[in-house]
């Protein structure tokens, strides 16, 4: 198996700093690397030769006859045609199938918890017994041109229904549909899979393998999750060689927010995370898909903190990238901004809210007011105070809707007062795929 990548699984700018130590938050997921050789400069010496007898070859060529022969790809004239003898010994892996996403393709929704189920009969082996077959181990592979693939990382992914749709992070498939993937059952059968769509912006795909009779995972509804409940992390920590490991832990917290994931609300567990475990389950205590796990905190002396996206938001989006192959019904401002919190608002005399930090060229926010250091302090009349309530807000809206911002722009310094003004902005589609 090739060495784990420890060079930083995303290229992630550094969180701010805690006692002194810098804190990252990385996606728990498994990327490839290939071993160093010991053996360069053998290999730089034997470059070096292979030039020189070329440049010689072409010397040789140019003083000869001067006669050009095109070598041909076919059989010589006086031989006979042998089979090459290759057989494809995994000629049982069924291809991947060529399917596109199904406006009437089937949803997923919550299951019902049982009333007769009590936290004092749950114990890790009987969660384990009921969700182990629904997961499964994800290679990526970046295509190239010809024939050669390399794997590019490991994941895991849950199955979402019998006939082999299947949920995993975006990032495990490298956030692009024309990622290559292999999907492996719990009991070692293997698929190549299609990615029917992705979604960025919430880090969800979904896979489609040519299967039958899988068996696919139950949900929960998320917002009933409470702090201090059991949780379970399944999945393949390390990637398949350790496949299908289970991890124990609690719900630590709800609704948390991290850094540059504005679109989504985590669930925090303390069951175990770690690089490979990207897509796979985070299980209640009837052994019910809670949430996706997702990333985990890494830091010295930190410890427990993993995060899952809240099963309701899978849901949400995997059931539209089914149907759509990407978010059909999300809209922009198309500005990016940070959260000017209380601190900020008294040390500078202004109101909290968004500051604008971007605003992209072609944007729907481009052809207004709006610029570069603005606070939107509201929307249609809501008063916002960071950069997640604005987010929030967002979701009632469709593309094509039309939205009054609030806005206020400050001073030249701390002296110089600043004023408000609201602008309406028209609401551009926000697909999350890198095809729409």
């Amino acid at each position: 198996m090739s060495e784990q990548n420890n060079s930083g699984f995303y290229n992630r700018p550094p969180q701010p700093q805690y006692q002194g130590y810098p804190m990252y938050t990385y996606p728990a997921m498994m990327y490839m690397q290939k071993k160093k050789s010991p053996a360069g400069k053998v290999f730089l010496l034997s470059g070096i030769l292979t030039v020189a007898i070329i440049i010689c070859g072409i010397t040789l060529f140019t003083i000869g006859a001067g006669t050009r022969v095109n070598v041909e790809s076919k059989p010589p004239a006086n031989g006979s045609i042998v089979e090459s003898g290759y057989k494809n010994e995994e000629s049982n892996v069924a291809q991947a199938p060529s399917v596109k996403a199904d406006p009437n393709g089937p949803q997923i929704s919550a299951a019902e918890t049982s009333e007769t189920d009590s936290i004092e009969t749950t114990t890790a082996s009987k969660v384990y017994e009921k969700a182990y077959r629904s997961i499964v181990c994800i290679t990526s592979y970046d295509r190239k041109k010809d024939y050669i693939t390399s794997a590019s990382g490991e994941g895991s992914g849950i199955v979402l229904t019998e006939d082999g749709y299947i949920a995993t992070n975006s990032h495990v498939v490298n956030d692009s549909t024309k990622t290559g993937v292999l999907v492996k059952m719990f009991d070692d059968t293997q698929y190549l899979g299609t990615i029917i769509g992705i979604d960025k912006k919430t880090d969800l795909a979904v896979i489609k393998i040519d299967a039958k009779d899988l068996n696919a995972a139950e949900f929960a509804d998320s917002d009933n999750l409470k702090i201090g409940e059991l949780s379970f992390a399944l999945g393949n920590p390390g990637g398949a060689e350790f496949s299908n490991s289970l991890t124990k832990g609690t719900v630590s917290a709800v609704n948390r927010t991290l850094s540059g994931s504005a679109h989504i609300k985590y669930i925090q567990t303390d069951a175990a995370i770690n690089p490979g475990n990207s897509g796979g389950a985070l299980l209640n205590e009837f052994g019910q898909v809670i949430g996706m796990n997702t990333a985990k905190l890494v830091a010295t002396d930190y410890e427990g903190m993993g995060f899952a996206i809240p099963s309701n938001t899978v849901m949400d989006i995997i059931n539209k990238l089914i149907r759509y192959g990407y978010v059909n019904d999300r809209g922009t401002i198309g500005i990016e901004g940070k959260t000017c919190d209380l601190y900020m608002s008294k040390v500078n005399n202004v109101p909290q809210g968004m500051l604008v930090t971007k605003i992209e060229k072609n944007g729907p926010a481009a052809s207004t007011e709006l610029k570069i250091n603005d606070i939107i302090t509201g929307i249609n009349g809501i008063t916002i105070k960071s950069a997640y309530e604005l987010i929030d807000e967002l979701k009632k809206y469709k593309p094509d809707d039309e939205v009054k911002l609030s806005i206020y722009r400050p001073g030249n310094d701390k002296k110089s007062n600043g004023y408000s003004f609201e602008i309406k902005v028209r609401l551009k589609s926000d697909t999350g795929s890198e095809n729409k």
